[in-house]
Order: structure tokens, then sequence, then C-alpha cells
């Protein structure tokens, strides 16, 4: 049976905070394989160019924010993850850098498709900016640092501890915001930033007055991220759609006879839908790109 299954890949950024900063790049890998089975050196290189700026303007931004935390705090053991990750991340720059300039020495693609795949490229990291930030709370580091540290701390009855790191982490959400989609000129953020600044100055204030009790405010950052939110058309019901377009391409129905076990996973990029056909004997079995305009079935590897 197939499925639109999401809980699967928010389970793997959740226990691996290090795929999630670079989960940007590892989207725009799809499109370089497309480009790369089809000989497209020009939209090729575009896209490798592309990985390139996600991990410059997400995933460097992110590690240097949580090194940083970790290094004035006295984590040393996540400081240095968060180095290393810090070195991958380098790599991966330089590496999609090389391929780009290589695949530009091989491209004949005529300027006016460049010029397309430069808008979608854009629409593409346009999405990609605030996806970390917007899910602060749902993903990364939060759950798998700020939340176990409150856990023991509130178990040790230290609520002055517990109420500092959730002030702690809502200051780290403001820095993304900041230091991500402001630093790109995304203006229409600040409103979120000064929101969660507002709300790491009131739990600091809070744990300042030694509490017995955990107050509510402890709590409100998922409030905050739902009043915040501005999608008008559910992702959920526009998922279910595609998904059924992906199902009913020919190449996708041969790709899953036979399969069992079959989850399908659609995601939106700005440009187009990305889905994913998998299970866990053959992990991912086949991937269909959709044109968000037309909802053509784009290509399917």
């Amino acid at each position: 049976m197939i499925r639109a299954f999401f809980l699967l890949p928010l389970f793997f950024l959740i226990t691996q905070p290090g795929i999630a900063i670079r989960e940007g790049t590892a989207t725009a890998d799809i499109c370089i394989r497309r480009y790369e089975r089809s000989g497209d050196f020009g939209r090729l290189a575009l896209w490798h160019e592309a990985a390139a700026e996600c991990l410059k303007r997400i995933s460097v931004p992110m590690n240097e924010i949580a090194y940083d935390y970790y290094e004035r705090h006295g984590y040393e053991k996540w400081a240095a993850r968060a180095k290393k990750e810090a070195h991958e991340i380098h790599k991966q720059h330089q590496y999609h850098r090389t391929r780009a300039k290589i695949a530009w020495q091989k491209s004949k693609t005529p300027e006016p498709i460049l010029s397309a795949e430069r808008e979608n490229i854009a629409k593409f990291i346009a999405v990609w900016l605030p996806r970390y930030p917007d899910r602060f709370y749902e993903f990364g580091i939060y759950p798998t640092f700020f939340r176990k540290q409150r856990i023991i701390a509130e178990r040790e009855g230290d609520y002055v501890k517990a109420l500092q790191l959730e002030a702690d982490a809502a200051a780290m959400c403001t820095a993304q915001y900041e230091q991500i989609l402001i630093a790109c000129g995304r203006t229409e953020y600040e409103k979120h930033r000064d929101a969660y600044r507002q709300h790491a100055l009131r739990l600091q204030h809070l744990a300042q007055q030694n509490p017995k009790v955990l107050p509510k405010e402890m709590n409100e950052a998922k409030q905050i991220a739902r009043s915040l939110e501005t999608q008008v058309v559910s992702a959920t019901q526009k998922a279910d759609v595609i998904l059924c377009i992906a199902k009913s391409d020919a190449r996708v129905k041969t790709a899953l006879k036979d399969q069992t076990g079959v989850h399908a996973y659609p995601s939106f990029h700005g440009f187009a839908w990305i889905v994913r056909f998998a299970n866990h004997s053959r992990g991912n079995i086949v991937t269909a790109i959709i044109d968000r305009k037309t909802t053509n079935v784009l290509a399917v590897f």
C-alpha cells in the first residue's frame, strides 16, 4: 500500500541534525541527478551552484550559531560535533563549486533555458531559507539538545535552568531568523525574529525570579509559530493531489510494480513538487518531479 507519510523524514531530521542542516543541498541533488542523466550540463552546473548556495546561506550560519552556543556554555562534546560538521559542510561546498565549474566547461545549454532555470532555483532557495527557522521546535537542535537538557533539569527540580534553556532556545531561533532570512533580505521575517526575541526575554525574566513551579510561558513557543503561519492553501490537501498525479504516471507504476510496503514522500520546493517512493527493503525506489503550475510530470528516475 502507498501512503503519504511525513513522519519518517522528520524522524531522520530529528535524530540526525547534521543531515538536517544540509537537507536543502540534499534536495538540490535530485535535480543534479536529473540533469546528469539527461546530459544537460548547463542546468547541471546551475544546480551544483544552488547546492553550494544552500550550504552557504543555510548550513553555515546554522552550524556557527550552534557551535557558538555550545562553546560559550561548556558543552564540549557538542561543540566538537559541530566543529566536525562545519568541516563536512566546507567539503561539500567545495565539491559542488568544483563540479559546477566542470559542468560549465561542457555546457551547450541555450541561455533562455538557463535563464528559466535560474528563476526556478531562486524559487527553490526562497522556499528553503525559512524551512529551519520556521520548524525550529520540530526537528534539529531543539528536540536533540534543548528538549533533552530541559527534561533533565526538570527531573532534578532545577526550574531556573529549565527556563534558561527555553530562553536560550528562543534566542537561537531568533538568531536563525536574523542570520539566515533577514541577512538575505527577507525583511518580512523581522516580525518572526522579534516575536521569539520577546519570548526569550520573558523566559529570562521568569528565570531570574527563581520559580518553584514551571510557568505556563515555558511552552508558548509553538503557539508563536502557529500565530505566524502564513500558508493559505492546505499543504496536506495539495500534497494528496500531487501524490495522485505521481502515482498515475506510467513510469512510476512500472517502477512500483510488485513492490510492497511502499511509502510516498511529497514535498514542495518552490518551482516544483518532488515525490519520492521508498520501502524498507530497497530504500528509494523512484522519484517524480512535478511542475508547480502545470502539474505535469517533468521527470521520473
